[in-house]
């Protein structure tokens, strides 16, 4: 009975009860939040990631059909100079660009930029990124993909970084500017 009435007047917590609730929850802030911080990064570069490979296989796709209908792809290796193909959707409007060297032959670009937007628009749909697939022996051999073309930059892989382990300058998939980078085939530092 007694211990029921002394709860019943017990109607707060105590200054102490509040101070020890308040060190707890700080505690499991300050480990949590780098977690969380660090498993979002993660997720955004894998995503990156898995886009760039989306991008590779569909310009592949497109390639193999040009093949297909005559179009002369560049198929000769040259590492001073790989040929690339950079592809930039601002608001879901497509902009293609061949280097000099991607086709062997003289194309008309004009249409093929017209049909791969029509394939990459249909297949794909990104409203916004900024992707540079490299050429070689005819196909997309490797592909750097950044989210957002307000975001792109300079930090870009061009085709030998694929060989690198140390291109990265902070965690993966990280450019030194903060810009989340996806790459197909993946680019692991070390």
């Amino acid at each position: 009975m007694k211990k029921l009435a002394y709860l019943k007047r017990k109607k707060a917590f105590t200054l102490v009860e509040l101070v020890i609730v308040i060190a707890i929850v700080g505690v499991l802030a300050g480990v949590l939040i780098p977690v969380m911080v660090g498993a979002v990064r993660s997720a955004n570069v894998a995503s990156a990631n898995s886009s760039a490979n989306d991008v590779r296989k569909f310009v592949n796709i497109w390639l193999t059909q040009m093949d297909a209908k005559g179009h002369t792809i560049n198929k000769t290796m040259n590492t001073d100079n790989e040929p690339y193909i950079k592809v930039v959707a601002d608001k879901g409007i497509y902009d293609i660009e061949f280097s000099d060297t991607f086709w062997a032959g003289s194309e008309n670009v004009d249409e093929l930029t017209d049909s791969l937007n029509d394939h990459l628009i249909y297949n794909l749909g990104y409203h916004e990124l900024v992707a540079v697939g490299y050429l070689h022996n005819g196909a997309i051999a490797a592909l750097a993909y950044c989210v957002n073309k307000s975001e792109s930059t300079t930090d870009m892989p061009v085709f030998d970084d694929f060989s690198r382990t140390d291109y990265w300058p902070g965690s993966n998939g990280i450019a030194a500017d903060g810009t989340v980078i996806g790459t197909s085939p993946q680019i692991l530092n070390g």
